[in-house]
Formats: structure tokens, sequence, C-alpha cells
């Protein structure tokens, strides 16, 4: 179990890294596209076209640490007044259901990036960031439904 958590820890790192590669160099281009529209009367529709899908992957990525971090939404008012056995079990069966979801959404996306890959070419690949998103959350609930069970012992606390 120890060698998951590195694994989740080393893509934590990776994502973080990405997200401030890819918001530094969101805001710099279109910092730089605004100096040349206003100064020198010309803008590269380029950036303009590739800021969307610069916003989507730091989006899914930031995503993907809320989940790690558990600071994504949760509905748990009502498991506030249940008991702990049932808490236990509650939040077990809720990570089982987000990882089949995650499974599933992760196969069909795969057939969306192929399909986005044929109609766009290369512009395609910016999809690419679904099946990764995808796959990472899967990833993301299976580990917290591994902690879940391995510290039930413990008073059901995850360490």
């Amino acid at each position: 179990m120890h060698w998951l958590t590195r694994i989740d820890a080393a893509l934590e790192l990776v994502e973080k890294t990405l997200l401030v590669l890819l918001f530094s160099s969101l805001i710099l281009l279109i910092g730089f596209n605004i100096f040349t529209r206003n100064i020198l009367n010309y803008s590269f529709q380029i950036i303009l076209e590739a800021a969307p899908g610069v916003v989507l992957w730091m989006a899914l990525l930031g995503s993907t640490l809320a989940l790690k971090q558990q600071k994504h939404i949760k509905l748990e008012l009502l498991l506030r007044y249940l008991g702990r056995p049932f808490r236990s079990f509650a939040r077990i069966f809720s990570g089982l259901i987000g990882l089949s979801i995650m499974g599933l959404l992760f196969v069909a996306s795969i057939e969306f990036v192929i399909n986005e890959i044929e109609i766009f070419g290369p512009a395609g690949w910016v999809s690419v960031v679904f099946p990764i998103f995808f796959l990472l959350a899967a990833f993301r609930y299976a580990l917290q439904m591994a902690n879940r069970r391995s510290s039930a012992g413990d008073g059901g606390r995850v360490k």
C-alpha cells in the first residue's frame, strides 16, 4: 500500500508542476497578445485559440488535486447524523460508485479522443486531457477506498 501512496505523491507533484507551468504560460501568452494587439496592432489568433484548451487542462488537473485532498464538493450532511459503521460503509460505497463511473468515462473518453484527432488533426490532441483526468480520478477513488478499508480498524479515520 505504501508504494501506491508514493505514486500518488509523485503524481501530485507532476500535476502541481504542470498547473504552475500552464498558468504561467497562459498569463504570459495572453499578456503578450494584449501587448501586441494594443501596441503593434497585431493579434496572434493561435494564442486565442489555444487559451481555452489550456484553461480546460488547468481545470481538470486542479479537480484531480481537489479529489486527492478531499476538497471537492461533498454531500455528507446526512452522514453526520448516522452511526460510524454506516458512514464508513457509505464512504466506501460512494468511492466504488466514483471509481466505476470514472472507469466507464475513461473508456468512453479514449473513443472521444480518437474521434477528435480524426476530425481536427493535431489540434484534437488537446482532448487527451479527458482520459488522463478520468484515469487519475479513478486511481484517486481506488486509493481512497483502500485507505479507508485499511484504516477501518483504527475507528474509520484516514491517516
